[in-house]
């Protein structure tokens, strides 16, 4: 059995070290839960902020905080951050934005995933200041295989389906506004069936830059079915989870045997022709 923890946070606006405190109470709560893995909203200590030079120098600090914690409590921990883009990579691409929005796994005080957000949210100006990812990162841990995506991602179902030809627990961290959550619930639920995976949507609460956030962070199964309570307010939701439940599903409906990607590649080059 997997517990998972889900921290329905309400992230003070650009302010670290009060989301440094509100993250350690947290993390005093899944300890006493004996949770297995936690997971925390996009841009966990700053909220989705475009003041990428404000933030953005800080990121080594917001990293080695949740090492320290996934150490000290030990438990698995998924958070997000930004990152400066590499200077190898700016070199070779001069015209690409300085940073990456990224989702980090740290495990016993060491960071075994950095996963860059594919897809910024143009409509929401993040293009502008964060560059896209172009790697999916899986993790395999325990005797399960972890995936990861951030937010927007969740609107672009190829790449979950790309992840899930490993991974069986697939982690969505998000600042998603509560005007459009009902596509995010949808969302979550359709990539769990489609990809016979535990999806794993965790989002904020709270209000930031104007915008108002309503949590309904979930645990959708690979049935579709929603294994906890949604809610709104600021808290620590926790499921337990069997992996077997997906060893078995795909099993006895072997779903991904009948997919046709190098037709889906063709027809894909074909349309764009």
């Amino acid at each position: 059995m997997i517990r998972i923890g889900m921290a329905q946070m309400d992230i003070c606006w650009e302010n670290i070290e009060e989301n440094v405190r509100k993250a350690v109470a947290f993390f005093e709560q899944a300890a006493a839960q004996q949770v297995d893995i936690l997971v925390f909203p996009e841009m966990t200590l700053t909220g989705f902020s475009m003041n990428v030079d404000l933030i953005g120098p800080q990121w080594q600090k917001q990293v080695d905080f949740f090492k320290k914690m996934s150490k000290e409590y030990r438990i698995l921990t998924v958070f997000g951050y930004p990152m400066p883009v590499s200077d190898r990579l700016l070199e070779e691409h001069p015209d690409w934005n300085r940073y990456h929005n990224r989702l980090g796994i740290c495990e016993d005080g060491r960071l075994k995933v950095s996963y860059a957000k594919i897809h910024p949210f143009t409509f929401g100006l993040e293009g502008k200041y964060y560059q896209g990812g172009s790697e999916i990162v899986t993790m395999p841990w325990r005797e399960t295989v972890l995936g990861a995506f951030v937010c927007y991602d969740l609107r672009f179902p190829e790449v979950f389906q790309i992840s899930s030809g490993q991974s069986e627990i697939i982690f969505v961290i998000s600042n998603w506004p509560g005007s459009r959550v009902d596509q995010m619930d949808l969302l979550l639920r359709a990539r769990a069936v489609e990809n016979q995976a535990f999806i794993v949507g965790v989002n904020r609460t709270g209000a930031g830059d104007g915008l108002i956030y309503n949590g309904h962070s979930a645990v959708y199964g690979p049935g579709g079915e929603c294994l906890n309570e949604i809610c709104e307010d600021e808290r620590l939701i926790t499921v337990d989870i069997t992996t077997d439940q997906i060893k078995d599903l795909r099993s006895g409906f072997p779903l991904k045997q009948d997919r046709r990607e190098e037709l889906y590649i063709s027809l894909w080059k074909k349309m764009r022709q």
